[in-house]
């Protein structure tokens, strides 16, 4: 006799449902909104959203990565980028282009990105103003209220965008040098505001730089870091990452390995570790901390000769980028040689045997993602407000 079919727990199959949706794109999640209204709640849902973006985070390969950048900056009221799938760099690339519209507000350019969500600033008269928003569900956030520094006859100013897990917020803060009057050094001041706040605020125990960072702050593990100049005058200076604690709202100072010489260092973050690489005209040098905060964990993890990638050493003006790392230390790379055809070259570098597959990208496609400016990132459901 054949046996009766037990039907299914409601409560299973939702979760069955859940599970498997966590593990899709973003795109079709979007799309599968208008199937019931369930499931658009579900997208909707902080506990979903969390699982979405920790399941995509989890992942080993380059097909959820996307590099972006701005395309253009003006007064007009649009932020215009172009974006590609890091996969599709090997093979045929794919570059989308896309435009947010914003009433009533002047132009802004994008200077960070963590979890799907991206910032961007716009510079006006009384100030700066930033947003934030996610370019997979196109939700824009509110502007900020208006951060000023204080007066002077010249400003260079810099920012760096991440999220506090122990608020559930995501904060941007600004690091500005501000010349007072001629024969005054210049101050530092570096503030801080999160989504839904009605202010910004003063960090505390901050620096005194001598310089500002190249390149906006590197996120990890609720902190934003930075390389930089501290001290006031050249020969009292120091060369350090500047790291903000974006739940206390304070900083401090990270040294570096102390055989360490300065030459066009970075930092940047592979597989949740901190890392900075030095790039020469002859080799590239790139190393871990493996303990985030622990000045004597730093170890190299990259060594190479340009030789190994057939690159003349000082015959050809070519810089490298380490962008991500696999979890079997493959690391991937952009090579950009400044020639007659602003050649792109990407490397796949697996440190175990030193081969490093090497594939020429069509330079009339790729050349707007202009290598210091690129931002790589994660698609996600988060909301940004």
């Amino acid at each position: 006799m054949r046996s009766e079919k037990k039907p299914w727990s409601p409560l299973l199959y939702d979760e069955l449902i859940e599970e498997i949706l966590s593990r899709l794109p973003v795109k079709p999640l979007i799309q599968f909104k208008c199937v019931c209204k369930g499931w658009n709640s579900l997208m909707s849902d902080p506990y979903f959203i969390e699982l979405h973006l920790s399941k995509s985070a989890a992942k080993d390969d380059l097909e959820h990565l996307q590099l972006m950048k701005n395309v253009c900056l003006g007064s007009i009221p649009e932020i215009h980028m172009e974006s590609c799938d890091v996969s599709s760099i090997f093979h045929s690339l794919q570059i989308e282009t896309f435009l947010f519209n914003f009433a009533n507000m002047p132009g802004y350019h994008l200077v960070g990105s963590c979890n799907g969500l991206h910032c961007g600033v716009s510079e006006i008269p009384e100030g700066y103003r930033v947003c934030f928003w996610n370019k997979a569900t196109r939700v824009i956030s509110r502007e900020s209220p208006t951060l000023s520094f204080s007066p002077g006859i010249g400003r260079r100013t810099m920012f760096g965008f991440g999220y506090d897990p122990s608020s559930d917020k995501y904060k941007v803060v600004a690091i500005a040098l501000t010349m007072l009057s001629l024969d005054v050094s210049e101050k530092t001041e570096m503030k801080v505001y999160g989504a839904g706040d009605s202010s910004w605020r003063n960090l505390k125990g901050f620096l005194v730089l001598w310089t500002l960072p190249k390149v906006g702050g590197v996120y990890l593990s609720g902190t934003l870091n930075w390389v930089v100049i501290k001290g006031k005058e050249t020969i009292h200076s120091e060369i350090v990452i500047i790291s903000v604690d974006l739940e206390k709202e304070t900083c401090r100072s990270l040294f570096f390995p102390d055989d360490f010489c300065f030459v066009d260092t970075n930092i940047g973050v592979f597989r949740d570790s901190l890392c900075f690489w030095q790039v020469s005209n002859a080799h590239l040098g790139l190393w871990q901390m493996r303990r985030f905060g622990d000045d004597k964990s730093w170890i190299q993890l990259i060594n190479f000769s340009y030789l190994h990638l057939n690159i003349r050493p000082y015959e050809e003006k070519s810089m490298i980028l380490p962008l991500c790392m696999s979890n079997n230390g493959d690391f991937f790379m952009l090579k950009f040689t400044r020639n007659a055809d602003d050649e792109y070259q990407t490397i796949l570098y697996n440190q175990g045997d030193g081969k490093s597959p090497v594939s020429v990208v069509p330079s009339d496609s790729f050349r707007t993602l202009l290598w210091r400016n690129l931002k790589i990132f994660t698609k996600s459901l988060v909301i940004p407000y």
